[in-house]
């Protein structure tokens, strides 16, 4: 079960939130469903609630059941679509009336007061919401063909959470948000509230496991480069020894080169703390920085013949 469907299950399945503004609900999924006009009144819907949902809002606050059809519709990746309409002509006419769409089909119902925005909001993103499934990306957006809601429905959103980003794909005129805790907020406004924890639980998991990421490779390259170091101050004190020995390095410099070539794996507060006496890491560093610069004259010199 993906996440909008999950998501969708627990609106349809919140019955105080429905109960609570149950026309303002049931006018965003008209609205937004498909055909809402004298010819039809219809969705197509992968949601077997949410086409259960449409068909019992007509019913409840029309008193129209007759005339409206529920039909399963299998297709062949074993998905079914659910498809619901008004059948009669009269009983269209009675919905629209109910709903306040006017006989010239200019005018949307809308939410009567801001208390019933949310439920209207809801009920559109039943009919025409969708959500990336957040261990992927952060994605919900609403779609729908007709440009009059896009618009009413930007307005709403941007007065409800925060102006929503919008484009035009395939015919479909789309408002969409990227941000988690805007999604976050919008699914608890629509009465989705365990979705919206499951959405902030999937996140702080994910910038758990990216931080431990990070901190990994830095330590990786830090392991990396101070073995890299390592080797190349080993390989200047064996030049040192092959030209002439430990003993041609000043004398507070030669107890350090042995050190470091029976202690590869040392790091430079060890190699300071076995010294004779102990030093700090920045007084092993500027040593082992003056034996490499004898190494390199050494180096420059060529080699020495006999």
């Amino acid at each position: 079960m993906s996440f909008a469907h999950r998501i969708k299950s627990e609106i349809c399945s919140n019955r105080p939130f429905r109960q609570r503004r149950q026309r303002a609900m049931a006018c965003g999924l008209l609205s937004f469903g498909g055909r809402f006009d004298r010819d039809a009144i219809s969705i197509h819907t992968e949601h077997r609630k949410v086409a259960r949902l449409y068909a019992d809002s007509i019913t409840d606050l029309v008193g129209i059941s007759g005339s409206i059809t529920v039909q399963e519709i299998r297709r062949g990746d074993r998905r079914s679509i659910f498809a619901v309409k008004v059948d009669s002509s009269a009983d269209r006419a009675a919905v629209l009336l109910a709903f306040g769409r006017d006989a010239d089909l200019e005018v949307w119902p809308v939410p009567d007061s801001p208390d019933e925005i949310p439920a209207f909001l809801s009920g559109a993103f039943l009919a025409c919401g969708g959500i990336s499934d957040p261990e992927k990306s952060y994605h919900l957006e609403f779609a729908t063909q007709r440009k009059e809601l896009c618009a009413l429905l930007e307005q709403l959103l941007a007065g409800q959470i925060a102006a929503p980003k919008a484009t035009v794909r395939r015919n479909n005129y789309l408002l969409y948000y990227k941000e988690s805790e805007q999604i976050e907020d919008l699914l608890t406004l629509i009465g989705a509230p365990r979705s919206a924890l499951e959405l902030m639980e999937v996140k702080i998991v994910k910038d758990l496991r990216n931080k431990v990421n990070r901190a990994t490779n830095c330590e990786t390259a830090n392991i990396t480069r101070t073995v890299n170091t390592a080797v190349e101050q080993i390989e200047d004190i064996r030049l040192i020894e092959q030209s002439g020995g430990i003993g041609t390095l000043p004398e507070e410099l030669q107890e350090l080169a042995r050190l470091r070539l029976s202690g590869a794996d040392l790091s430079l507060r060890q190699l300071g703390e076995q010294l004779s006496p102990p030093i700090s890491r920045s007084g092993v560093n500027h040593r082992l920085k003056r034996i490499s610069e004898f190494a390199e004259n050494l180096r420059a010199k060529g080699p020495q013949t006999e």
